[in-house]
């Protein structure tokens, strides 16, 4: 059995990201590689026909330019002694590109390669400003409002959350600065504006489009700590640690395809419908055409 070139393709770029995973002392930052994956997947969703109809396959040079590369990217981490991060995983993604396509078809690829080197950028401006007091404050406050409102005694001093479980004992729980939830809005409301760049909106339509994937993005996050808080209180104290750990991500990722669904259908404008005529047709509609023309 013939396997598609598309699906060499989406095997290969899935072996070339596992594969740090058996170098020794490498492996992979996890939370990127979650991340970068999901765009990915997002974004064939979309374009998987487009992906499947490209027509050029990548020279001997190609692939061994991107052999060179994906190696160089391995070697370096082997050395380091680091896990393969999403700066590295871009990297890869696109050498796999070249050696599948060549280099002209990364021209298809610009919406996940810009998406990558955004969010590295937005990463680093917010390492560099890591004091979110007042956030955490703010949001220690929301979640003692809300459990309140659910029964449970609970109550915030600065970004601690003090409350008492269906056993009478009492939990304190902090707001961290990750658990501000910033890189979740960052990743997730880039992600869900980004596959729409393509469609190119109108100004005003694009500012209102990611004004709503980033505001959306932010709400989840509320959701997401609610729900954490919730689990501690009614399934305890292993199950609210998974939660915080694993939620996060489903729901975000949940919200994204959400808001492309919204957004294809109400912030996009329809394109034009155009008449499905078969060649033939057309032509005898364009003889028809000149003859009345010359009458």
């Amino acid at each position: 059995m013939r396997i598609e070139s598309a699906y060499i393709f989406l095997l290969s770029v899935g072996a070339a990201f596992l594969l740090p995973l058996a170098l020794p002392n490498v492996g992979l930052d996890w939370p990127y590689f979650f991340i970068m994956v999901l765009v990915l997947f997002a974004w064939f969703i979309i374009k998987w026909g487009a992906v499947k109809a490209i027509p050029g396959r990548g020279s001997r040079l190609d692939v061994a330019a991107a052999i060179l590369v994906i190696g160089g990217v391995y070697a370096y981490n082997l050395i380091r002694g680091s896990p393969v991060g999403i700066l590295d995983l871009l990297v890869i993604f696109l050498a796999v590109v070249i050696a599948s396509y060549g280099v002209r078809s990364l021209k298809l690829f610009w919406v996940p390669a810009a998406y990558g080197v955004v969010l590295l950028a937005g990463y680093q401006i917010e390492n560099a400003v890591p004091n979110y007091v007042v956030l955490q404050d703010w949001l220690a406050g929301v979640m003692a409002s809300f459990l309140n409102a659910f029964g449970i005694v609970a109550s915030a001093s600065g970004q601690l959350v003090s409350m008492r479980l269906h056993d009478q004992t009492t939990v304190l729980l902090s707001i961290e600065g990750a658990c501000t939830g910033l890189q979740g809005i960052l990743a997730f409301g880039m992600l869900s504006t980004m596959a729409l760049l393509d469609t190119k909106p109108k100004a005003t339509r694009l500012i209102i489009i990611f004004a709503i994937g980033f505001l959306g993005a932010f709400l989840i996050n509320i959701v997401r700590l609610l729900a954490v808080f919730l689990t501690f209180e009614f399934l305890g104290v292993g199950a609210g640690d998974a939660v915080h750990a694993y939620f996060g991500y489903l729901i975000f990722f949940a919200w994204v395809m959400a808001f492309w669904a919204l957004a294809y259908r109400y912030l996009i404008p329809p394109r034009p419908a155009v008449a499905d005529h078969s060649l033939e047709e057309i032509d005898r509609i364009g003889r028809r055409g000149v003859a009345g023309t010359q009458a």
